[in-house]
């Protein structure tokens, strides 16, 4: 079988728009998805007409409201619609649809019909198992979608779709949880996946779609073969995570035919069970799973041992080995952002009890800077601190008579795509100029606290040079001895 195919779903409301997006993203696709159920009502006229303007093969499909389309027309106008499938490629014909006029006009048309079925409501993987009988001809393409409940279904995705004979037919799973499937479409031995533009992504928001120039990009598409070395990325709900970005860059420094595949999962379980569904080498664990990990693994390192968290997992000889580089990731950060070799004597402050700063108050410690742990929960902050010796209070306690010549923030406040977006973990502080602001937090590239901290003069940085440092230390851990 033949690599899988890019497709760029267009959901554009004007063909002349729809043109130029096909234009703009023609060399990171093989064909084009036109949804005439997106277009304006007047535009729908002249859909035959499009595939001749764009320089790439054409789906027509004309998606009902029950298959999470928009068209609001009655069936036989929409069948309307689909009979103008003469210049296109292929047309999608739901399963369910009995339509021998329109199929008879696709094949004398030489047009390839796309036999789709749609499952929004959470399901198992298992109904993969029957894709092949939606086809009524050999020369069909049988296409499944369905919401998977979880990243365990997504293991068992990847494991049903062994069993299944060659042939041309389209997997997908949708939604965040389903990402995976869009990316490796090879492993799924799908015949294209689906992608949108970024200026019309809120239109498949819910279906998982990246764009084409993100896929080939950050993943390296278009070379994902059997061959290629995969690790993971895994938190919940994952909304934003910069680590298969991170990660490539370290790939095509050393040549290296891998990629960092982003993983929500609910339950860390589920995730540990979908990389070794896929033969990882290493996962990367993010919140809130970093403490949740500690019991699946099978060997620990000692700073993992001291912090009681792990944000890598390497997967070695059927065993599942955890490490946490978050600590020396940020000692070096911070170091190189105020620019000393130590932070010992440096009055700091931590913000937050979580597994993040449960690493910054071991890297703080080893540095021998002064260091109090704030948090919401006070005794979630003393136990964090009594196992350094470290003092801890409230959050709300912390004010400038604090005079800190640090201050890390840990929480997930402010955080983008969370219920803190656009909030402030300390309003009552206020910033004197003299204070350096370290934020965890990369996405805003400056959160509300930055952005107080930046107006009084404060050196201050997000979380991405953390991010990068600690980054470093995974890919040696995955690919080499450190």
């Amino acid at each position: 079988m033949s690599a899988p195919k890019v497709c760029l779903t267009i959901t554009a409301q004007m063909l002349e728009e729809a043109v130029l997006l096909a234009r703009e993203y023609a060399p990171f696709i093989d064909l084009i998805e036109l949804r005439a159920d997106h277009l304006k009502a007047g535009e729908r006229a002249n859909i035959s007409n499009f595939p001749k303007q764009v320089d790439r093969p054409c789906i027509l499909t004309v998606r009902r409201k029950t298959d999470g389309g928009v068209f609001e027309g009655g069936e036989q106008e929409r069948q309307a619609l689909l009979k103008e499938l003469t210049n296109f490629a292929f047309v999608d014909l739901e399963k369910d649809i009995t339509a021998s006029e329109l199929e008879h006009l696709a094949e004398t048309s030489g047009t390839g019909i796309i036999r789709s079925a749609h499952y929004f409501e959470p399901t198992s993987a298992d109904l993969i198992s029957a894709i092949d009988s939606q086809a009524r001809s050999k020369s069909e393409i049988p296409k499944v979608a369905f919401t998977p409940r979880s990243a365990a279904d997504m293991a068992e995705l990847f494991t049903l779709v062994k069993q299944l004979p060659k042939r041309d037919r389209i997997i997908c799973a949708m939604g965040s949880v389903g990402f995976p499937s869009r990316v490796l479409a090879q492993r799924l031995g799908s015949f294209l996946t689906f992608t949108s533009p970024k200026k019309l992504s809120a239109n498949t928001a819910t279906l998982g779609h990246t764009d084409p120039i993100s896929l080939q990009q950050i993943y390296d598409f278009k070379n994902i073969s059997g061959k290629t070395a995969l690790c993971g990325v895994t938190g919940w709900p994952l909304t934003v995570t910069s680590s298969p970005e991170v990660h490539r860059k370290f790939y095509e420094e050393e040549k290296l035919n891998a990629l960092m595949l982003p993983m929500p999962a609910e339950k860390i379980e589920d995730a540990l069970l979908l990389a070794e569904t896929l033969g990882m080498k290493g996962l990367a664990v993010t919140i809130p799973h970093k403490e949740a990990l500690l019991p699946h693994l099978d060997e620990a390192d000692e700073a993992v041992k001291i912090i009681g968290t792990a944000n890598t997992v390497v997967f070695k000889d059927g065993r599942k080995i955890g490490h946490n580089t978050d600590a020396p990731g940020f000692a070096k950060a911070l170091k190189t952002l105020i620019q000393k070799d130590s932070l010992k004597g440096l009055r700091t402050a931590v913000l937050g009890s979580g597994g993040a700063a449960k690493a910054i108050a071991c890297a703080l410690c080893k540095e021998g800077a002064e260091t109090t742990v704030f948090a919401r929960d006070l005794a979630k902050a003393k136990a964090v601190a009594d196992k350094y010796g470290f003092a801890s209070a409230l959050l709300t306690d912390l004010t400038s008579d604090f005079k800190p010549d640090i201050i890390v923030q840990c929480t997930s406040v402010g955080l983008q795509g969370s219920a803190t977006e656009g909030m402030d973990p300390i309003p009552q502080y206020e910033f004197q100029g003299r204070e350096v602001l370290y934020d965890i937090i990369y996405k805003p590239e400056a959160t509300p606290v930055m952005q107080r901290a930046q107006a009084k003069g404060c050196l201050t940085s997000n979380g991405l040079s953390m991010l990068i440092e600690q980054a470093k230390l995974q890919h040696q851990l995955f690919f080499h001895t450190i």
